[in-house]
């Protein structure tokens, strides 16, 4: 039968004219329901749970002209900077109060030599110049929205890398991330490719922070720093008027437009300064739970012969080397290995439990080779441990200890009354575990979405409720991250939870997302769902889409 007669055949049998009909009735249902899916994720979710869009505007002349106004942001570090980037852009003047002198006269180079000290316990410690930064000398891990910001605030930024040197540590997010000791390969992995896909730097927080100062020192003349500590805020009417500034000269007050609160830990706003100028704050708004983990870095300076002779396939390249996060049902340690700027390369061991870190080579090795999946590293992480032990001492390894205390989230979004010109941005809203490196880049997301609020408000004072529309778009971005790495520190029994809570607190999503690693070993598709997600180039609805959804059910219900 020919494909004319076929067809004819088809067209006469009452029967197989209702099947194509049916047929084509479900065909329209699918497809109907794969655009309604792609316009809710598109339209809906990717705009509210993540900056994807807003990044866009970043450093877009703003319609209207700049607002006549002056902003005090208190704090110099990271958020400070970033936030004065963006009011400097919407408003005629800025002023950061930073506490650090040496921060502000120095901060724009990064220092040729480092001080030292001999701990009790025999090892080297670098002493950094800025002393309010917990480990100032760590890698940062900064998730491709970091690039996606910092390339559009500001465009000359290929010169300041070149300045510090650090074009080199520009390249594909790659995780090499394995679970249980297990490998899951990335999504992208061709180094060479830099347009297209998501970007990262592979540099300390030193190098991170020096870079954005004087990324803004260059690119924003009308962003003013002054050292001093802020002590509290004043009130003028319905809203904030300034801010008192302790400085060596005394005590005085600066007047501001729009306060943000950028003092980090410290969180200036909710432990005092607002109750103070006559804002009640509830103290039920900060969530806290206790994750009692710690970890100690070694900080290795690599001569080139060493860089030469690196014994990993593909030879010596900045970043990630090898990363063993532990599956939480059985191992509660973890061992990464990176190397980022200035020949540098960090070990890094701890976690939670207060396990017993390593302050040598021999000592990281024993350290790997008790941790569960460690059978599953390749030789050549054994032939690199041996490498590195026999040029230990040329490398003049210096370790840094940090303790990780209570976290907390202040549900800003949740508070009655705030000032309108108010908004608090960095671990002033929110302190997360730094182990998870997500700090800078929930940075990058507050004060994206901060530049989108300001993008939709009139030219002219007073300013009206920033304050709401800030903290109401913010909330939804950045919940996640909160609820989870909370769930994931809650899997360990030496976690001290949130008052009202117990260790079973986000178990179905910590499941979940365990769940999720193991599928995507044998799928690749859903472990690039996964890798996005977490390095937040995708909503956290992803991972519960229905092509996931089916599979993990027939895993559990059938067993494949």
């Amino acid at each position: 039968m020919d494909v004319e007669e076929w067809v004819e055949c088809i067209l006469n049998d009452p029967q197989a004219i209702k099947a194509l009909k049916a047929l084509g009735v479900a065909a329209s249902a699918v497809a109907l329901y794969k655009l309604a899916g792609y316009a809710l994720r598109e339209l809906v979710l990717v705009p509210t749970l993540t900056v994807l869009k807003d990044v866009e505007d970043l450093h877009k002349p703003r319609k209207g002209g700049k607002i006549p106004g002056r902003v005090v942001i208190c704090g110099g570090s990271v958020g400070g900077l970033l936030a004065a980037a963006v009011c400097a852009d919407h408003f005629d003047s800025v002023l950061v109060v930073e506490a650090e002198a040496w921060a502000n006269e120095h901060g724009s180079e990064v220092p040729e030599k480092r001080e030292y000290r001999t701990t009790s316990d025999g090892y080297q410690a670098a002493i950094p110049p800025r002393t309010r930064i917990m480990q100032y000398y760590v890698a940062n891990f900064l998730q491709p929205p970091v690039y996606m910001a910092l390339s559009r605030l500001f465009p000359n930024l290929s010169e300041q890398l070149d300045h510090f040197d650090l074009a080199p540590t520009l390249a594909v997010m790659r995780l090499k991330f394995r679970y249980g000791g297990i490998y899951s390969e990335d999504p992208y992995t061709d180094m060479s490719v830099k347009e297209g896909v998501p970007l990262t730097f592979n540099i300390s927080r030193e190098a991170t922070e020096t870079l954005i100062r004087r990324s803004v020192k260059h690119s924003r003349p009308n962003v003013t720093v002054k050292t001093g500590t802020v002590t509290g805020f004043t009130r003028k009417g319905d809203r904030l008027g300034g801010v008192t500034v302790r400085t060596e000269a005394g005590e005085r007050e600066e007047h501001g437009d729009f306060i943000i609160d950028a003092t980090g830990p410290t969180q200036l706003a909710f432990s005092k300064a607002l109750n103070g100028a006559g804002f009640p704050v509830s103290p039920d708004l900060r969530v806290e739970y206790n994750p009692n983990m710690k970890y100690t870095t070694g900080v290795w300076t690599l001569p080139d012969h060493v860089r030469a002779n690196w014994p990993v396939p593909g030879g010596y390249e900045i970043g990630v080397i090898l990363a063993m996060t532990p599956d939480v049902e059985v191992e509660s340690r973890a061992f990464y290995l990176v190397t980022m700027e200035r020949n540098q390369m960090l070990l890094t061991t701890g976690g939670w439990n207060a396990p017993k870190a390593a302050h040598s080579m021999a000592e990281a090795r024993a350290y790997v080779q008790s941790l569960d999946g460690h059978q599953h590293l390749p030789d050549w992480a054994w032939t690199l441990f041996d490498f590195l032990e026999e040029h230990e001492a040329e490398c003049t390894p210096f370790y840094s200890e940090a303790k990780v205390g209570p976290l907390n989230y202040i549900q800003w979004q949740q508070a009655q009354d705030l000032p309108p010109n108010f908004v608090a941005i960095g671990d002033a809203i929110m302190k997360l575990n730094p182990v998870y490196g997500q700090g800078i880049t929930k940075t990058c997301i507050d004060i994206t979405t901060l530049d989108a609020v300001l993008r939709r408000i009139p030219s002219k004072l007073p300013l009206p409720n920033i304050s709401k529309l800030f903290f109401e778009r913010e909330a939804p971005r950045v919940a996640g991250l909160w609820d989870g790495t909370r769930a994931n520190d809650y899997g360990w029994n030496t976690t001290i939870p949130a008052k009202g809570e117990d260790l079973s607190y986000g178990a179905f999503m910590r499941k979940w997302g365990r769940d999720c690693i193991f599928l995507g070993r044998e799928d690749p598709s859903i472990h690039a769902i996964w890798w996005s997600v977490n390095m937040m180039v995708a909503p956290g609805t992803d991972l519960f889409s229905p092509k996931i959804v089916v599979k993990m059910m027939r895993k559990r219900w059938f067993g494949w």
